[in-house]
């Protein structure tokens, strides 16, 4: 017995100084808990949250203070009661906790990740502040502002992509944007796409929100799909809505039609007063405005329990002001205007009435209106910052009619804008029997809502009655089976047809006013197809000055008859009127297209500030041509234009026949004829916004445009000759356009329009240019004539007769390796032959010395010299311009 206890003895005496050893090699081992997830049934590996449990060592009833072991134990083995000595183990410092992210748990309560909150977007309903979103740093720092999720298994494909500046379109006339903030889900199959589109409009985030929620109770969202179905190998069918409206997180999600919108706060407070403005669709007349017939009209108030008031019973009139009277009417003619104040805190309605204006739910306005007339409206709710109320228009007459034949009852409700609805259609087919088709068929609802603070719904109406939805539509057939081939379109645009929307202020005020900080556009002005909108709006506050389309040919985003104009260093002068440069570089004016707007611009270079609907809104009409290749360089073609202004009586109508010839020759050149008649009835204005050659980058914006208006009864023939010709270092281009407007109105019906009986631009431009090397010089000779005589051209009509001959020559030669001097002589004379004073004769000689070398890995220009232009002009003292440089570019090859 003694021997076994003194063997246990020597055993303990053994094994614990080696278990003394192994405990700081023990202490090494981590402790994850659930980090790792726990075992369920089934061997599945769970991460959801347990929270904390009962811990069976700490059920000791001991006084003494209980140090529990939680992170700092499992991480560096610390004991709160245990001595700490850093002489053989070191001390380590602390890391940051967060140093590998957060922890994360989905919606069940599944461990996602442990990361970085990149992007969130959320709204809880009711709740004060409901409307969230969130754009870590790393969204923009790591992900350069574009997240992208996507999966595919077999032919089925979809992608999530959230972004600050996605190009996305759905149709042309409900969704198109070169750059938006949201969400967009895509998927694709065999038959079957669809898209879906999110953003919260009023405060979408940006690039980043500095890793803070942006919170809201008033926000304006976007919501749209659009889905494709393949039917059979022809034919495509296509639905699309799009829908933007205004929510107040206070209110229930599910109360109300969320299409409809909600009021925000701001929005929903009780109106004091509401005036109607009539005035003339057509002004420039003076005649046939708004007829109003106060007798017939009248306002129908309702009240929360239902009751009606009808204005005539209760003697509740508006009060009248401007308009002429008439017999049993008042006319509102030319800039005229009538006016319709209905006062809720006016006698006659405190006394009278069934409620309160504290009470009303929806007011009605019946009015009886003839001629052509365009109804405004606005309220104590509908103002600007100012606090001013701002007229919104609600309907316009259609046609220009003068004689009351058009009397009507125009019924609708008054309501703050809560929403703006696009519900469309397309279907398309390939090459069915030769032809391809396009169609899209839309309906668009801007939607109102009457304030009422005593309920949380509230009435909710859409243009007018019996006429809730403005109409857009188009369609496209073409076919083209060589040597024939034919084209015919047909739209129809209503003026009401509606895809901006208005958006709010967090704190629920919207300015009804200034588009530019509360209007974003569903299909954006972007005529130079960029990335940037031409407009400035909510969403895109810079706007694009730099608007040239069709002028950019090669595609620098620098317009062509401007080349030598950048950021940084900007140049006002155009290139065909710089010395040297003006050789290569045409006048506008000679160039040659399309102008089925007949307003002397060619239709591809136009710019103007409204959405880029392939048709312009109030516009209806078709156009159709036809015509044959007589061979596969000349075609000829005849069709007609027919188009109408819905709201008024003016149209554009066109008949046409078109010839062209394009051909090239290995021995003579290539030749380019284009002759085309028009026989024009067009009162239609069509005004625009365009960049001039003159205007530069840094400062520059568009100039407005004013349509001449020349062809109300015109025979309109636009001529164009081409012939360019290089062999070896010689070129020849030689081009001619003829444009002549002939006036069919007599001379009585030509003066109130200002117009001459005939108006034309002929233009004629030679140049040539030789270039010869001698040995490692190289000299060319070149010359060019410019000669116009005209009646009218893209900014005036002002009769004009020049000629210009610049003549001259350029030398260059190497002077060492990387190194060269180029010289330059130019002598241009012009002649004007209206004007003597603009007469006069200059030389221009310069040097240039350009170096090329790399340096650090970039290829390095360097560039100094000088010109020197003398001028003198006819009748005045000569004048001498002189311009020395010296200049370093970097570039990468």
């Amino acid at each position: 017995m003694k021997r076994t206890k003194s063997t246990r003895s020597f055993v303990l005496a053994v094994l614990a100084p080696c278990w003394l050893l192994a405990l700081p090699q023990l202490g090494t081992a981590q402790e994850y808990g659930s980090r790792l997830g726990t075992i369920q049934s089934g061997g599945r590996v769970s991460f959801e949250p347990q929270g904390p449990g009962v811990l069976f060592g700490a059920l000791d009833p001991a006084k003494r203070r209980w140090y529990v072991p939680q992170e700092l134990y499992n991480e560096y083995r610390w004991r709160q009661w245990e001595y700490s000595n850093y002489a053989r183990r070191y001390y380590q410092r602390y890391v940051d906790t967060r140093l590998e992210g957060d922890y994360y748990y989905d919606l069940y309560g599944n461990f996602v990740t442990r990361g970085w909150l990149v992007f969130n977007n959320s709204q809880s309903q009711p709740k004060q502040f409901g409307s969230s979103v969130l754009k870590g740093n790393r969204f923009q720092g790591w992900f350069s502002g574009l997240l992208v999720s996507a999966d595919a298994k077999g032919q089925h494909h979809y992608s999530v992509t959230i972004g600050d500046n996605i190009r996305t379109t759905l149709t042309p006339m409900t969704f198109s944007k070169p750059r938006w903030d949201g969400v967009q889900f895509d998927y694709a199959a065999d038959k079957y796409q669809g898209t879906l589109i999110y953003s919260r409009l009023s405060q979408p985030g940006g690039s980043t929100t500095n890793d803070l929620e942006v919170l809201a109770t008033n926000a304006t969202s976007m919501i749209g799909g659009r889905g494709t179905l393949q039917v059979g190998d022809f034919a495509t069918l296509g639905l699309t809505a799009v829908n933007s409206h205004q929510s107040n997180t206070l209110i229930s999600g599910f109360r109300g039609n969320p299409v409809t919108g909600k009021l925000t706060i701001d929005q929903n407070q009780t109106i004091s007063f509401i005036e109607i403005v009539l005035r003339d669709d057509s002004p420039e007349d003076q005649v046939g405005g708004a007829a109003f017939f106060p007798t017939g009209s009248d306002i129908i108030i309702t009240y929360n329990d239902g009751t009606e008031d009808r204005g005539k019973d209760i003697r509740f009139d508006p009060i009248i002001e401007g308009g002429f009277i008439r017999q049993g009417f008042l006319s509102a003619d030319g800039t005229e205007e009538i006016r319709l104040r209905y006062d809720f805190d006016s006698p006659a309605f405190v006394n009278r009435s069934s409620g309160a204006k504290e009470e009303i739910k929806k007011v009605e306005f019946r009015l009886v209106l003839g001629n052509d007339y365009q109804v405004w409206i606005s309220s104590s709710n509908q103002l600007n910052t100012s606090d001013v109320s701002v007229l919104l228009l609600v309907t316009q007459a259609e046609g220009n009619v003068q004689d009351n034949t058009n009397l009507q009852v125009v019924s609708f409700e008054y309501g703050l804008p809560t929403a703006t609805q696009i519900w469309g259609a397309t279907l398309e087919l390939e090459e069915v029997f030769g032809f391809n088709f396009y169609s899209e068929y839309d309906l668009s609802y801007s939607y109102v809502q009457y304030p009422n603070v005593l309920r949380k719904s509230h009435a909710t109406s859409s243009g007018l009655r019996g006429d809730r939805a403005a109409p857009a539509w188009m369609v496209n057939l073409s076919r083209n089976t060589y040597p024939w081939f034919v084209f015919g379109e047909a739209y129809s645009m209503d003026p009401r047809y509606n895809t901006r929307t208005f958006t709010t202020l967090s704190s629920g005020f919207i300015d009804y006013e200034d588009e530019r900080v509360h209007v974003v556009e569903l299909v954006e002005d972007n005529d130079d197809q960029d990335r940037y909108p031409d407009t400035v709006r909510k969403d895109w506050r810079a706007g694009d000055q730099e608007v040239y389309p069709g002028w950019d040919e090669n595609n620098d985003f620098i317009s062509d008859f401007n080349q030598n104009d950048n950021r940084f260093l900007s140049n006002s002068v155009p290139d065909y009127e710089e010395p040297f440069m003006r050789h290569n570089v045409d006048r506008p004016e000679f160039l040659f297209g399309i102008d089925l707007n007949n307003n002397v611009w060619i239709d591809r270079f136009e710019n103007d500030e409204a959405p880029d609907y392939p048709y312009k809104k109030d516009h209806r009409g078709f156009n159709v041509y036809g015509g044959m290749h007589l061979t596969p360089e000349v075609r000829l073609m005849a069709g007609v234009l027919r188009e109408d202004l819905i709201s008024s009586n003016q149209a554009n109508r066109v008949d046409y026949v078109l010839f062209t010839l394009d051909k090239s020759t290995p021995n003579w050149g290539r030749f380019r004829f284009f002759e085309m008649l028009k026989s024009v009835e067009d009162n239609i204005p069509d005004d625009l916004q365009q960049w001039l050659p003159n205007a530069n980058i840094r400062t520059g914006e568009s100039t407005k445009i004013e349509d001449p208006l020349i062809a109300p009864d015109t025979y309109i023939n636009a001529l164009w000759v081409g012939h360019d010709y290089q062999r070896g270092g010689f070129i020849a281009k030689n081009f001619l356009k003829y444009d002549t407007y002939h006036q069919r109105l007599d001379e009585d019906q030509r003066a109130p329009l200002g117009l001459r009986q005939r108006d034309f631009f002929f233009g004629v431009i030679n140049k040539v240019s030789y270039r010869l090397d001698l040995g490692r010089i190289w000299v060319e000779p070149r010359w060019k004539s410019e000669y116009r005589k005209q009646t009218i051209d893209l900014l005036s009509q002002e009769r004009r007769t020049e000629l210009a001959e610049i003549g001259g020559f350029l030398l260059g030669f190497p002077m060492l390796q990387h190194t060269t001097l180029q010289l330059g002589l130019e002598l241009t004379f012009v002649n004007d032959f209206e004007r003597d004073l603009n007469d006069f004769n200059s030389i221009v000689g310069a040097a240039q010395f350009t170096n090329v070398s790399d340096y650090l890995g970039y290829k390095l220009t360097t560039q100094m010299g000088m010109r020197i232009d003398r001028r003198n002009p006819k009748g005045d003292e000569s004048e001498t311009i002189t311009e020395s440089f010296i200049a370093v570019y970097a570039g990468l090859q």
